[in-house]
């Protein structure tokens, strides 16, 4: 059975999008973008982070450090897409920002600015934010939803109607639409129950990243969907944002994580009932949230080094998504058949093995791609 021949079907309706490398230098984007424009992707997206995943203590013994010398050195998402909008027309967005540090006016002025410059449009992924971007820096974050139910309100307003929802003077006045391409589309990374509630009541799409069963994804694809209709909105676009490791096989990737267990240190980001259900308690205590709470540059880098031995190959893959383009298509079939529409890959193929793994696997990606598109 040749690759891709088992997903006849599955992905008729499927669009493939990737977060561009969007850290100082941007050199590397300026070398990977020939390659994906090459590969077709159907939407380019940055994160909007201040600190990275990695323990700066920790990253000079990390092989990714041989291509960059500081984890945490993230451009700004919307000045780094206004830059690609001479390099690009390929649709831009933002994987995503929340609306402790940008709220409603500013988000709405520059969703209508990108709209404009970009030629393939901009789409303004947005959450309720994690500790890491906002605790060090002095940003609240003990309630996180409840700022972002209040950002979403005007900011649906002030892209629908032009004003704040209050009958005020506030007002863009900016075109709503960019020509051909309509108003910029808002996607919400819900997760939990009143975030779900708040994706079918103001999001055009819903891209959530925490690792999830596709059973699960297929469940809150439903309630999102259910609360759209109630609001009187059509179904958001069903979107996944996966951390995508590319490995000669699971297996091998199993063994590259024993031989390099730092790289284990992603199960962090896992929540702690995984951790319970592992026998380990997690640094944060087994109540953690995982990836939105933890903020990885708090920890103590020798005790980090220490505990990543101990983590299992099993809890990284409830984080990551790991194997080569045909094991990564089985595992998203699955999601495809539970609604999914929108893929968005975040590729961490390197964490492991460096710039001699990225070579060596130079053609998975656009292997996976073929996969997901055969019809």
């Amino acid at each position: 059975m040749g690759a891709g021949t088992w997903l006849l079907g599955t992905f008729a309706a499927m669009k493939i999008g990737i977060n561009l490398p969007a850290q100082f230098p941007f050199d590397s984007t300026q070398a990977v973008l020939p390659a994906y424009e090459e590969a077709g992707f159907d939407s380019y997206w940055a994160p909007d982070h201040i600190l990275g995943v990695f323990h700066p203590g920790l990253w000079a013994d990390t092989p990714l450090s041989a291509l960059a010398a500081d984890p945490d050195a993230f451009y700004d998402p919307f000045c780094y897409g206004a830059r690609l909008s001479a390099m690009t027309d390929v649709t831009y967005g933002i994987s995503v920002t929340d609306s402790t540090r940008r709220k409603a006016a500013d988000l709405a002025r520059t969703a209508l600015t990108l709209n404009d410059m970009l030629p393939g449009g901009f789409i303004l992924g947005i959450g309720s934010g994690e500790a890491e971007s906002l605790l060090p820096f002095g940003y609240p974050f003990d309630k996180p939803v409840a700022l972002l139910e209040e950002c979403l309100i005007e900011l649906r307003s002030l892209l629908d109607t032009g004003r704040m929802p209050d009958g005020g003077p506030g007002r863009m006045g900016l075109p709503l639409e960019a020509e051909g391409r309509g108003k910029p589309p808002v996607w919400v990374a819900g997760h939990g129950p009143r975030m779900l509630r708040l994706t079918g009541q103001y999001g055009d799409g819903w891209i959530p990243a925490w690792w999830m069963k596709p059973e699960e994804y297929g469940e809150k694809r439903e309630i999102v969907n259910q609360h759209a209709a109630a609001a009187g909105r059509p179904a958001p676009e069903a979107a996944l944002l996966p951390f995508v490791l590319f490995a000669e096989s699971i297996e091998r990737a199993a063994e590259m994580f024993e031989d390099e267990p730092l790289g284990k240190l992603f199960g962090l980001f896992a929540m702690g009932h995984i951790w319970e259900a592992n026998g380990l308690e997690h640094p944060l205590g087994n109540d953690s949230k995982g990836f939105i709470d933890v903020v990885i540059h708090d920890l103590d880098p020798d005790e980090l080094r220490d505990l990543a031995p101990t983590i299992p190959f099993e809890m990284v893959q409830q984080v990551l998504f790991i194997g080569n383009a045909e094991e990564l298509g089985y595992q998203f079939e699955a999601y495809a058949k539970n609604g999914l529409e929108h893929m968005v890959l975040a590729n961490l193929t390197g964490v492991l093995g460096g710039m001699d793994e990225i070579m060596a696997r130079a053609m998975e990606m656009p292997q996976l791609l073929g996969v997901l598109r055969e019809l």
